[in-house]
């Protein structure tokens, strides 16, 4: 129920000040937990659009939400 510990280490690793982040959370079942409160406090000077949150144990459904929101990000907005 939170960000594994390799997206933690790249947030840490890496300035994103004044960059556009758009999170892509899936999970087992129980939710993003503290994931988008992980992901600001790791990048404070960064722009968090509306993350893409799903539960992802069906491959078909998993791709189709995913295409579907893939097209309607506008970072530029």
């Amino acid at each position: 129920m939170s960000t594994p510990a390799v997206i933690r280490s790249f947030l840490a690793g890496h300035d994103l000040s004044g960059k556009t982040l758009v999170p892509f959370v899936t999970h087992g079942g129980y939710g993003f937990g503290d994931s988008m409160s992980v992901v600001a406090a790791h990048a404070p000077q960064s722009r968090i659009l509306e993350p893409f949150v799903m539960q992802a144990d069906q491959e078909r459904e998993t791709l189709a939400q995913t295409t579907r929101w893939l097209g309607g990000i506008r970072p530029g907005r």
